[in-house]
Order: structure tokens, then sequence, then C-alpha cells
């Protein structure tokens, strides 16, 4: 190995450590973010406004942090590509190396994570809409529901016998 390969190797080694640590960070705020997502989903089911906005500011913290570990990555994966353009690109993240399986690895977990904060968030939308509706006065309706049908009322009659 020449002095240039040797320099790009050590990039490459860098950038893969640094991509790791940032993967590593990233999916760490984003645990952190589920877990503020289901507070929020307790709040809006006790109905509990306090607690609710407590919840939204802590989110809004984490949201920031979640933004600069996401640059990170980003920044990582930028040196990664780069280090790729210098050797091959499909030693970018070689199979037989142990942190590319756990770049890989990290990948996904991020990924499921991204699916349970988003289905999580639908679920919250969904109790926020309703909390919402339940503080409506209901709609006024002066003609029966057609699936609130009435039952015909029942007359009972007498007859007096004579005799």
């Amino acid at each position: 190995m020449n002095a240039l390969e040797i320099s790009s190797k050590q990039k490459w080694e860098n950038a893969h450590k640094t991509l790791n640590s940032s993967l590593k960070m990233e999916i760490s705020m984003m645990r952190e973010v589920l877990a503020n997502l289901h507070q929020e989903e307790l709040s809006l089911l006790e109905n509990d406004h306090a607690a609710w906005a407590k919840v939204m500011c802590q989110r809004s913290e984490q949201i920031v942090l979640l933004r600069s570990h996401r640059f990170s990555r980003m920044d990582a994966t930028v040196e990664l590509t780069k280090c790729a353009v210098l050797l091959e690109k499909k030693e970018m993240l070689p199979h037989n190396e142990e942190s590319s399986c756990e770049i890989l690895s990290k990948l996904d977990q991020l990924i499921a994570l991204l699916d349970r904060i988003n289905l999580q968030n639908c679920r919250n939308e969904v109790l926020f809409h309703q909390r919402n509706q339940k503080k409506k006065a209901p709609l006024f309706c002066p003609y029966p529901h057609p699936l609130h049908k009435t039952r015909p009322k029942t007359r009972v009659a007498t007859f007096t016998q004579k005799g």
C-alpha cells in the first residue's frame, strides 16, 4: 500500500466511525421522540391539558436535537461518499466489514423507528381531533336521524262488557 491508499483507508475508517456514532445518537433521540409521542397519547386520552403542553414543550427541544444529529449523520454520509469516490463504490459499505454491518443494522433501526413514529403521530392526531370534537356542542337536528328510528307507539284499548 502506498501513502495515498493508507490515507484514503484511514479517511474511510474515520468516516465509518463518524457515521456509526451519528446514527447511534440519532436513533437514541428518535427513541426519545417516540416515548414523548406515547406520553402525548396518554395525556390526550386523559384529557390533561397541562401534561399535554409540557409534553409538547419537551418535544420541541427534542426535535431541535434530532435535527442536529440528523445533520451530523448527513455530513458523515457525504464524507463516506467522498471516500468511496477515492476507493471503489462497492467498497463504500463492504459486506465483510463489521462496521458496515453495524451501519446497515442501524439504518434498519432508523427506518423502523420512522415507521413507528409516523404511526404514533397519526394516532395522536386522531385523538387530538376527537378531543376537539368533544368540546363542541352537538349539532341540533330538527328531524329524526335515519339511524335512530323510533319504535311505533303501542296503544292499549280497554273494552267493557255489558252483561
